[in-house]
């Protein structure tokens, strides 16, 4: 019984670092959801070319808390809007490798100089991969649209001229007492609506990630708890040039999310991984894995889908040798041993995320495998491959639903939807496979 206290003792200390500044993330993101939301990401991203729309597309993309399978159908829509290839992929470079609940969770288990690192290295290679891409594989960019936007605004300056004109009329002094009490009782609402909208974010956010992050948290406690520092294992983790390769062969396939990784790579460090091997798996795992590169294949192009893993390759190795160039021992110091709340608000937290955890991976599965049973099966099952989050499976179903005639999309299982309605139609299988998914005939 030893080894499992061990284990369970290894897996509470580390969700207690990460518990509280990770929570914080996963709000911050929530309220970075209401500014950049994916049709707003279309809009600017939509129908342009050239370095800027690289240039934005990273910048939004740094912050999203996207992983590298969610990253996908919001990339697939924005080039479905007109976005360039450089743009795509800037956007799908930068995304996966960081976000603000990561960044959170970063700077509480491995400190301030790999919180700054991980975005700066996401920002620098998306720039680079987009700019390649698009100066390397160019295609020409439609605008028909163009000065839809300018339209748009105007049209929209003379509907609020209009209506301002119009309440000029009756009685002065009533419309403006009940223009407003209306306007107190609006943003009442729009205040408590935004409040749940950033919770309901947070909460979703952190079911899209609880599976790979109670991977992460379970393999990395295993690491601390069962791997020794002075044996065969600890010997070529401190060989970076054993370590380099072997982090990047880890990491490419590997499908693990931006912030399930942070825990893996502190566990690798205590180990006597240095700090550019762990670099490279911070980078390398979350930018892509084996599943999305066919599909990325598909969204880009087989010469860009190449550049696109070199850039991945090149940045993740020449940060980790310049990472482990500039590294001093004062920044192997966790910022959780200095700026976190103490021993009681880090358990608290911790509680709280386990518990959250819990019913995300146990009580939620169970409910959905009820519902499913009682649910009346009625209409055309639909099964989809490569749904990997709430978030891959919400895209499907809002696919489902704009189909003309479709009346209905019920959850029948984690890869299954009931459509009610219209037939499908026969492009199905190639709208979803624009997505990233795979429809099982």
């Amino acid at each position: 019984m030893a080894w499992l206290m061990d284990f369970l003792s290894a897996f509470w200390q580390t969700a207690q670092q990460m518990a509280l500044w990770l929570l914080w993330g996963f709000l911050f993101a929530g309220v970075l959801s209401l500014f950049f939301t994916p049709e707003r990401v279309a809009r600017l991203l939509g129908r342009q070319a050239g370095w800027r729309s690289v240039v934005w597309a990273v910048l939004l993309g740094v912050p999203l808390p996207l992983c590298s399978c969610g990253v996908l159908p919001v990339a697939a829509g924005l080039r479905k809007s007109g976005a360039s290839k450089g743009a795509t992929a800037g956007f799908l470079l930068a995304t996966p490798q960081t976000g603000l609940d990561s960044i959170f969770a970063t700077y509480a288990l491995l400190g301030g100089v790999f919180a700054v690192v991980r975005p700066v290295v996401a920002l620098l290679s998306g720039l680079t991969g987009g700019w390649l891409i698009e100066w390397l594989d160019a295609e020409e960019i439609t605008k028909d649209a163009e000065g839809d936007a300018g339209f748009n605004h105007k049209e929209h300056k003379e509907h609020k001229e209009t209506q301002g004109n119009t309440a000029m009329g009756g009685d002065a002094e009533a419309a403006k007492a009940a223009q407003g009490e209306t306007k107190k009782e609006s943003c009442a609402e729009a205040l408590l609506r935004k409040v749940l909208r950033v919770v309901n974010y947070a909460f979703c956010l952190l079911g899209n990630v609880a599976r790979p992050l109670a991977l992460g948290l379970g393999i990395s406690a295993a690491i601390l708890a069962f791997v020794p520092p002075d044996g065969l294992v600890g010997a070529w983790l401190a060989n970076d040039w054993v370590a380099f390769p072997v982090m990047l062969l880890v990491g490419l396939p590997l499908y693990v999310c931006s912030t399930a990784s942070i825990p893996m790579a502190l566990a690798l460090m205590a180990k006597g991984l240095s700090p550019g091997a762990a670099l490279i798996f911070l980078i390398a795992g979350p930018a892509l894995n084996g599943a999305s590169l066919t599909t990325l294949w598909a969204l880009l192009g087989r010469r860009a889908a190449a550049l696109f893993l070199a850039v991945v390759a090149l940045f993740a190795v020449g940060s980790g040798m310049v990472l482990n160039t500039l590294w001093n021992g004062v920044a192997t110091e966790k910022a959780a041993d200095c700026c976190s709340g103490g021993v009681h608000g880090n358990a608290a937290a911790a509680v709280i995320l386990l518990v959250l955890l819990g019913y995300h991976l146990l009580l939620k599965p169970i409910w959905r495998k009820q519902h499913v049973k009682t649910a009346p099966t009625t209409g055309r099952r639909v099964v989809v491959k490569g749904m990997a989050c709430d978030h891959c499976r919400g895209v499907v179903a809002e696919r489902l639903r704009k189909y003309p005639g479709v009346t209905a999309v019920r959850s029948a299982g984690r890869d299954a939807f009931d459509v009610e309605g219209a037939p499908l139609p026969e492009s199905l299988a190639a709208d979803l496979a624009t997505l990233g998914f795979t429809l099982v005939e």
